[in-house]
């Protein structure tokens, strides 16, 4: 419940700071200047400078989603109050100081506390025993493998793909079966809501003033779903990473997009042949492929491994060496010097595959099984090479469920 004190709300500001002490709003509210975006957020920099907040007002959470979209701290939605006694419950799900701090985020670098993590969770709508699963996330953006200064700031649409794995996913019932992409589930929906409220308030990610993505994407408010362990006739995701089975872990990719792609293998082959992995190809990137439970276990049946569907779309994701050379990144915006040797060697033999190598297609399963099956291709996009694997933390003994 909120915490109301004669029509108050007393809340954790959930904005960023620096290890210095300087609060990332003030480069902010120049760039909001510089952008000409002063109505939007008018208010962008006009808060207490001080860990809690006191709202009084008639309705003091409308009140705080005016001033928190104002001040830029929202993804466009209405937010939960990031309450002191919402927080503190959230912070009962993990035995890390309040205070500590995952790293600071590029690219204003704020830091990413426990305890600001844990606000902004709780604006995103994040239940507490979500909160783990969060941090995990959080460790993996901070990775310098990750490029959160690159994935902030660039004009490309990317944004972070979260896949969950282990015994927790069903336990907070993360959705990884029909619609696991949305809508309509609170942990999928929220968890990758508030890595997206993380970077936008303790990394600075505000968009069209620090973040350039062209048009955006819907997975820029969530991207997060788990793998349909159940329905996989191979060993799941994260035990290709090394982790145990009995371990819950969540993986990272950058994605460029989802692109639904409805059909067998040769369908998601031919997706990934065409320009949509033209950024995998330029930075050598990791792409995912969230693979129908049907096709799966057809594949398994006739004796396909996971390495083995692996190989088949690297060799049939092959772009034509004219149409390689037709395309815009090719002719006009990559001098062919920049490109990598792989991808040029490739291109005089007379085709350019989607990856530099069939591991570097991250395979999972996911989705409904249904006979007309859906699958999903997520592109990649920046360097160095990313997919990371973090294990999420168990919760403290005596942490329970409010329901």
């Amino acid at each position: 419940m909120a915490v109301r004190r004669n029509d108050a709300l007393w809340v954790l500001v959930p904005t960023g700071q620096r290890a210095s002490g300087e609060w990332i709003d003030d480069t902010l509210r120049d760039r909001v200047q510089e952008a000409g975006l002063t109505a939007k957020v008018p208010l962008a920099a006009q808060f207490p400078r001080q860990r809690v907040e006191v709202l009084r007002h008639g309705d003091p959470i409308s009140e705080l989603n005016r001033l928190y979209y104002r001040r830029g701290w929202t993804d466009g939605l209405p937010v939960i109050p990031p309450t002191l006694g919402r927080v503190e419950e959230m912070l009962t799900w993990t035995d890390r100081g309040a205070q500590e701090s995952l790293g600071a985020l590029d690219p204003l670098k704020g830091e990413a506390t426990v305890e600001k993590i844990a606000a902004n969770a709780v604006m995103a709508g994040c239940r507490p025993e979500y909160l783990p699963v969060v941090l995990a996330a959080v460790e993996a953006l901070a990775e310098q493998t990750f490029n959160l200064r690159g994935v902030q700031t660039t004009d490309e649409n990317v944004t972070p793909l979260l896949i969950l794995n282990g015994p927790l996913t069903r336990e907070l019932e993360v959705n990884c079966s029909f619609g696991a992409l949305g809508p309509g589930w609170q942990a999928n929906a929220t968890i990758g809501r508030a890595v997206r409220l993380v970077m936008n308030n303790l990394g600075g990610g505000w968009p069209h003033v620090v973040a350039f993505a062209g048009i955006g994407q819907p997975g820029r408010y969530t991207l997060c779903l788990a793998e349909n362990e159940a329905e996989s006739p191979w060993a799941p995701l994260h035990v290709d990473q090394g982790f145990a089975p009995e371990e819950s872990t969540v993986t990272v990719l950058r994605a460029e997009s989802a692109i639904n792609v409805t059909g067998a293998l040769g369908e998601i082959a031919s997706v990934m042949a065409s320009s949509a992995s033209a950024f995998a190809r330029v930075h050598n990137g990791k792409v995912g492929v969230a693979l129908a439970p049907y096709v799966a276990g057809k594949l398994a049946g006739e004796g396909w491994s996971k390495a083995d569907v692996q190989q088949h779309l690297y060799e049939h994701s092959h772009q034509p060496d004219v149409d390689f050379r037709a395309s815009w990144l090719y002719g006009g915006i990559i001098a062919e010097a920049d490109w990598p040797k792989w991808v040029l060697d490739a291109a005089a033999a007379g085709s350019v595959p989607a990856v530099r190598a069939p591991e570097d297609i991250t395979v999972f399963v996911a989705g409904g099984d249904i006979p007309i099956p859906q699958h999903v291709y997520f592109p990649s996009w920046g360097f160095p090479p990313c997919r990371i694997t973090k294990r999420v933390a168990p919760p403290p003994a005596g942490a329970t469920r409010a329901d």
